[in-house]
């Protein structure tokens, strides 16, 4: 992998920006997913975008390719690594973000004896999800907010999440209400992105381009990963596995960054669509586009993390 100041990485990373500011206003990214209705209306106009471009079966997160070739087959990987992770004899999980329910379902499907449920905060998405779930019977999901769970104190023996703890406006109050609903010894499972640890340290072009990732993907606090494990210890959620897979979803990004290529490449194009797309089709160029050289320059990591409840 290259290094974080690799003057090839830097250097097209600086010609794809000037690229999108020929293309959009990247100042209207500032203040995106600052609240929960912004991360509702995002998903809401990236509907189309998931479904055409990304996964037609629903899937809402990066696919896992250890091979290093992109692989439709790799959307399941998640929620294998959260199956090996469920704690033995697990009668009830949750599932935080459940999008379409893509994850829920191959879960139910592998753990049959297992209660599942799934929190969402668009109503659209809980739908779909439950279409997903119909011959489950012991599968469901609900909308509602993660970071004030309608849920009993310590009923789940595990929650996980994927891609989507990074929409917390308030991670303090996400974790503690992740904590109450667990029972001690729960697990929490997150996969996610992550600023690096040496976020703060990085050039100006990886930081500014970090941030406008974040920003047009609705994460409004983007959060290095050494303070958000603190932040987890402090609300009772102690890491006791980290697992990097950010070299596993180099595929999938060169793929999205190569499409949006040829979009942003287009100028008279993408500017005639910014009067007719939803704003969240368009905010997706710009993160596919950048992120694969973010994450090369060392803006963003992606890990599994496994928390316990003390």
């Amino acid at each position: 992998m290259p290094s974080p100041r690799d003057p090839a990485v830097l250097e097209e990373l600086d010609r794809r920006a000037a690229v999108l500011e020929r293309c959009f206003d990247l100042s209207r990214l500032a203040g995106s997913g600052d609240t929960p209705a912004k991360i509702r209306r995002y998903y809401e106009d990236s509907r189309l975008g998931y479904r055409l471009v990304h996964s037609r079966e629903g899937a809402m997160h990066m696919a896992l390719n250890p091979g290093g070739t992109f692989d439709r087959a790799g959307y399941a990987g998640q929620a294998l690594l959260v199956d090996k992770r469920l704690p033995a004899g697990a009668r009830d999980v949750l599932e935080l973000a459940c999008g379409n329910g893509y994850n829920l379902r191959l879960l139910a499907e592998r753990n049959p004896e297992t209660s599942f449920v799934g929190v969402d905060l668009v109503a659209a998405q809980v739908r779909r999800a439950r279409v997903a779930l119909a011959a489950h019977e012991r599968a469901d999901a609900v909308q509602g907010d993660f970071q004030s769970l309608a849920l009993h104190d310590a009923g789940q023996d595990c929650a996980y999440v994927v891609e989507s703890l990074c929409h917390a406006t308030d991670l303090p109050r996400a974790f503690a209400e992740i904590a109450r609903v667990l029972r001690p010894g729960g697990r929490l499972v997150v996969i996610d992105g992550w600023r690096t640890a040496q976020f703060d340290a990085l050039p100006a072009i990886v930081r500014e381009a970090t941030v406008a990732v974040e920003r047009a993907m609705a994460v409004s606090q983007g959060q290095a990963l050494p303070a958000w494990k603190r932040t987890g210890a402090e609300c009772g959620l102690g890491v006791i596995e980290e697992l990097d897979l950010t070299e596993q979803i180099a595929p999938n990004l060169a793929r999205l960054a190569a499409i949006a290529e040829r979009f942003v490449s287009r100028g008279r194009l993408a500017r005639a669509a910014r009067l007719v797309a939803p704003e969240a089709l368009l905010t997706n160029a710009v993160a596919a586009y950048l992120m694969p050289l973010v994450v090369q320059a060392g803006g963003h990591t992606y890990r599994l993390l496994t928390l316990e409840r003390g």
